[in-house]
């Protein structure tokens, strides 16, 4: 057992009262258990961190640190909290990043670069970020998508539990959803609300010199209609 897993654990005990994040958070750690290979013992970069659970997850899987940023200032606050209670701190460093689409680091520096339940709630057009996501991940390296909603599947199940939905114009599938109920009238988060997914060939269009890498976790992903999608950087270029 790694030394990270009893500290780790301390931040699942920390989700007991919230069901959905404490599921969340155990089906993250059984997907990462197939990958740990990749960031075992590594500096690795959460994209999205939201309030920490990926961060703990990646520490209990081997991490020597995680560098977290999230555009949510009040996730950030509570993130730090959650972390340091799970004595995860010394460890963990979750920071407030305003614009994601630029990221204070240098190029090529994370050999493991994470998004979570991330990617379907940036407005499209997300080439931006995925650029910028690849410029941080070094030769060798990996970028993860992971619990994001597959759109080329013909159910969407992540905002309105339509078919077909996701693949319609972005007014009409807005209309669509308010008419049948699926989607409250008076929010104003539509275009983040996760409601399009992400397709295969929309991650890797702004990607250059990629490898797909074989995924090891079908069976889990395909049960929740989600990618597990991991892209590599060649060594040599």
């Amino acid at each position: 057992m790694h030394p990270s897993t009893l500290k780790a654990d301390l931040f699942e005990q920390l989700l007991n009262s919230a069901p959905i994040e404490l599921g969340r958070y155990r089906t993250l750690k059984i997907t990462l258990s197939h990958w740990r290979y990749s960031f075992a013992d590594q500096t690795v970069l959460d994209f999205g961190a939201s309030s920490g659970l990926s961060i703990s997850a990646l520490l209990y899987h081997g991490a020597k640190s995680v560098i977290g940023v999230e555009p949510d200032q009040s996730r950030v606050a509570d993130g730090i909290v959650m972390l340091q209670q799970a004595s995860l701190g010394g460890r963990a460093t979750l920071l407030h990043v305003a614009d994601t689409r630029s990221l204070p680091f240098k190029d090529e520096c994370f050999s493991f670069v994470l998004a979570n339940g991330v990617i379907e709630h940036i407005s499209q057009p997300r080439d931006e970020h995925i650029r910028e996501l690849w410029r941080l991940v070094s030769p060798g390296g990996h970028l993860m998508i992971n619990e994001t909603p597959n759109k080329y599947l013909p159910k969407e199940i992540h905002t309105t539990n339509l078919w077909f939905n996701h693949w319609l114009p972005k007014n009409v599938a807005y209309r669509r959803a308010v008419r049948r109920k699926r989607f409250a009238s008076e929010r104003t988060d539509w275009d983040s609300s996760g409601w399009r997914g992400l397709g295969y060939f929309e991650l890797v269009a702004p990607l250059t010199d990629y490898l797909l890498i074989p995924e090891r976790t079908r069976a889990i992903a395909f049960q929740k209609n989600n990618y597990t999608i991991i892209v590599g950087k060649p060594l040599m270029r």
